[in-house]
């Protein structure tokens, strides 16, 4: 009888069943190896969800509004553009015939606005035109007055380029003073109404 074997089995038959554990336990550990990459796997999903940051839609449109600012800001340098002199009378007052006599020229910031301000210039004109007609003197005399005047007239410029959807009338409203301009989100492009020249005579 050979040294280790147990009595009653052939070697051959002994070796089949070392081989047979053998490969039982190499297929247990390979399963055991699958099993523990499939839940690190789940857990890392898990974890990436779970912290993930969760954007409101108020942020979103946060996100948005900001990388409107930055292509703006990266539009490049501001171009100024004029619209010429306007000579027009004002609104009666006190029974005296008064003009007014401006220079106007526009802030932009977005080179593909100068185009649009050329095709819509006519519109544009007629616009400021009734504006100015729309003023009286005591309106225009301060600077504030002069502020307000470059505010509507930059409003109704918006509105003609298509940056913004509404415009207050041209005109005084019913208690005397002038419309105001309507609350909306407005697309950039038009800076400032700058008056190079302002006269009341």
């Amino acid at each position: 009888m050979a040294k280790g074997t147990k009595p009653g089995t052939k070697p051959e038959a002994q070796e089949v069943v070392v081989e047979a554990a053998q490969k039982k336990s190499t297929k247990k550990l390979i399963i055991i190896v699958i099993a523990l990459l499939s839940l690190l796997v789940a857990g890392a999903v898990a974890a990436f969800l779970l912290l993930k940051p969760q954007h409101s839609p108020e942020q979103d449109a946060a996100g948005k509004e900001n990388a409107e600012i930055k292509s703006e800001a990266a539009a490049g340098p501001p171009k100024f553009i004029d619209l010429g002199t306007f000579t027009t009378n004002l609104a009666r007052e006190d029974d005296a015939d008064r003009y007014v006599q401006v220079s106007i020229s526009l802030k932009i910031n977005r080179a593909e606005l100068e185009e649009q301000i050329n095709n819509n210039k006519p519109e544009i004109l007629h616009r400021v035109n009734l504006l100015l007609q729309s003023k009286q003197p005591s309106e225009l005399a301060t600077p504030e007055g002069k502020t307000r005047l470059a505010d509507q007239i930059k409003v109704h410029i918006q509105q003609v380029l298509g940056l913004r959807k509404n415009a207050p009338a041209i005109g005084m409203t019913q208690e005397g003073g002038s419309p105001t301009i309507p609350a909306e989100k407005v697309k950039g492009g038009l800076d400032e109404v700058l008056f190079t020249t302002f006269l009341i005579q």
